[in-house]
């Protein structure tokens, strides 16, 4: 190997160093964000539909698909107070599906744990997507 090649494989090894850092510190995609969602609103579909599951067979085949494509975690841990954020941000989505639910329930609309999960979709889009964004941000050396 001559000096212009050793040259061209350490420029390509810090760009491609660059990308994983950039990669592992990026905030949600909107298809990110798109698959949480579809995956809250199936399991508010699937619960009228009494077939929780199906959600869980679902759930085990994504799992298997990250695991077989080899998805890694991010060797970075985000502090204890972003990830406690990140998981607090769950509780008002929690809440607001039950109180979604309530709602549809009391109005006699059919399908209320779907209406319940559009509501904890609306925190995730808001809050929990903003949170993650800046705990992600946090990460970047």
């Amino acid at each position: 190997m001559d000096a212009r090649e050793a040259q061209q494989a350490l420029t390509l090894a810090a760009r491609r160093r660059q990308q994983t850092i950039t990669a592992g510190t990026a905030p949600w995609t909107r298809g990110q964000v798109w698959s949480l969602c579809s995956c809250a609103l199936a399991l508010g579909v699937l619960t009228d539909a009494g077939m929780v599951w199906l959600w869980l067979v679902l759930v085990l085949t994504g799992v298997g698909v990250a695991w077989q494509r080899g998805v890694r975690l991010k060797p970075t841990r985000a502090s204890s107070r972003w990830q406690t954020a990140l998981v607090a941000t769950f509780v008002p989505a929690a809440a607001v599906d039950v109180a979604f639910q309530a709602v549809a329930r009391g109005l006699d609309w059919p399908l209320p744990n779907t209406v319940g999960m559009v509501g904890a979709c609306l925190v995730i889009v808001t809050l929990t997507r903003a949170v993650q964004a800046r705990m992600a941000a946090s990460l970047r050396p």
